[in-house]
């Protein structure tokens, strides 16, 4: 009885265990099975949507290949080597998706989207949006009339000191362009026509720095005369405006401070032409700078370019305090205008209006930049089409495609090559279009000015 009991107990302890046993093998959660290579690459190569043609729409639309798609614009619009390699990660990645592509591609075309689904650039569309975005930049001449009467028949001066606000406020816009864009321009042209009389200088201020408050001494005291006064040199004094931008706080009376020292230097009495759309922001008492420097017998005008009625009432008496004249622009059609009338003194001389035009070394120049992004586009296909024929050269050498075709591939690649190219000429044609389209309408105001002057003399017996 004993022994019939304990075997009872034993069988029972043993079921038990088994199915606890069970239980816990059914509830305990599996460990995840790790994937084998050929698993963790299951997306296919092939993209339906591929666009295969070359064509402004559809490089527009152009994303980067799997492969390539970090690719720099820098990197990728630059010319290529005379020997070029791939790079070691590339060309470390590309073996295992060419041989992928081989195995999913049943024709031509698939091979086609396979390469380019790898292998394209990322950076057509920025290359294309700067080729088409450029516009020829001459800056259109102040031809003065000479019927519009000007108030004491002023002289241009022996030294002019163009002071240039290039504050953040500048970074505005009025009328639809940025207002330093707008006050560049107009201070070229100014330059240019004043630079026939006198010698001139280019003061800025406002472009270092930033409009932060840690910044603020560095803005207020980064004050930098950009063309040392000489005669005008037009590709010097473009070259200097060209080479900032608005950044930081307004120290106007320190910029006026500035021209005051400078035109102590000077053998003759010194005009100072401002041109700002703000007040004094750098703690400074302008209308106490100009106070002086008209003391020391020197004048002081100012344009103000759409400005607040706090700031106009300030650079008013700042006018006021250096013996000159105030004048509001409130838009870039304004502001040419009052340059044009108000600061020019009449000019009657007919000599130096050709020197306006552009010449034929500056439009050279010009079809160079013109041509710049063209070229980038250019370069970037170029580097495109390399990839594709090492990666070509690599399957044929693998067997993953027949050497017909191999051929047909290199052969398309070629193709693309040569519309590439000749996009790139169309591009660039577009740009020296509008480099001669506006030379020639400058030529012609010029000229008819120049007719009607010659007219007006006539008739008044000169």
């Amino acid at each position: 009885m004993k022994v019939r009991t304990f075997f009872i107990c034993t069988l029972i302890f043993i079921l038990t265990a088994c199915s606890s046993n069970n239980v816990a093998t059914q509830e305990q959660p599996s460990a995840p099975k790790k994937e084998s290579s050929e698993s963790t690459n299951k997306q296919p190569i092939l993209k339906e949507e591929v666009n295969l043609s070359v064509s402004l729409d559809s490089l527009k639309k152009m994303s980067g290949g799997t492969l390539t798609n970090d690719l720099s614009y820098e990197e990728d619009s630059s010319e290529l080597e005379t020997n070029p390699e791939l790079p070691s990660s590339l060309s470390a990645k590309l073996p295992d998706s060419l041989e992928k592509l081989s195995k999913e591609a049943n024709k031509l075309k698939d091979y086609q989207k396979g390469l380019l689904t790898l292998l394209s650039s990322p950076n057509y569309p920025t290359a294309i949006e700067k080729a088409e975005k450029y516009e020829s930049p001459f800056e259109e001449p102040y031809l003065p009339d000479p019927t519009v009467q000007k108030e004491d028949n002023q002289e241009a001066p022996k030294k002019a000191i163009i002071l240039l606000d290039a504050s953040s406020s500048m970074l505005l816009e009025s009328n639809g362009e940025q207002k330093m864009t707008t006050a560049k321009k107009a201070v070229k042209s100014f330059a240019q026509t004043i630079g026939n009389d006198s010698d001139v200088s280019l003061l800025v201020y406002g472009h270092k720095g930033s409009e932060a408050d840690e910044d603020k001494q560095l803005s207020c005291t980064g004050i930098e005369e950009v063309y040392p006064m000489a005669s005008y040199e037009k590709a010097e004094f473009q070259k200097s405006i060209n080479a900032f931008e608005s950044k930081g706080w307004t120290p106007l009376a320190a910029a006026i401070e500035k021209a005051d020292k400078m035109s102590q230097t000077y053998d003759s009495a010194t005009t100072i032409y401002i041109v700002s759309d703000g007040a004094e922001t750098c703690d400074g008492d302008p209308v106490a700078a100009s106070k002086k420097l008209s003391a020391n017998g020197h004048t002081v005008n100012i344009i103000g370019f759409d400005v607040d009625a706090e700031a106009e009432n300030q650079l008013k008496e700042v006018a006021d305090a250096g013996n000159g004249e105030y004048f509001q622009a409130d838009s870039p059609d304004d502001l040419k205008q009052t340059i044009e009338y108000e600061w020019l003194p009449s000019m009657g001389d007919l000599a130096w209006a050709h020197t306006m035009a552009p010449n034929g070394w500056e439009i050279s120049d010009e079809y160079k930049k013109a041509e710049q992004a063209p070229r980038e586009l250019f370069h970037i296909s170029k580097r495109e089409a390399f990839r594709i024929d090492e990666a070509i050269k690599m399957m044929e050498e693998n067997g993953w495609m027949t050497d017909q075709q191999a051929t047909e591939l290199k052969d398309w690649n070629n193709e693309r090559r040569n519309a590439f190219y000749e996009l790139y000429q169309q591009l660039g044609e577009e740009n020296r279009d509008k480099v001669n389209t506006q030379a020639e309408q400058i030529r012609k105001d010029i000229q008819d000015w120049v007719e009607n002057m010659e007219k007006l003399k006539e008739e008044s017996g000169n």
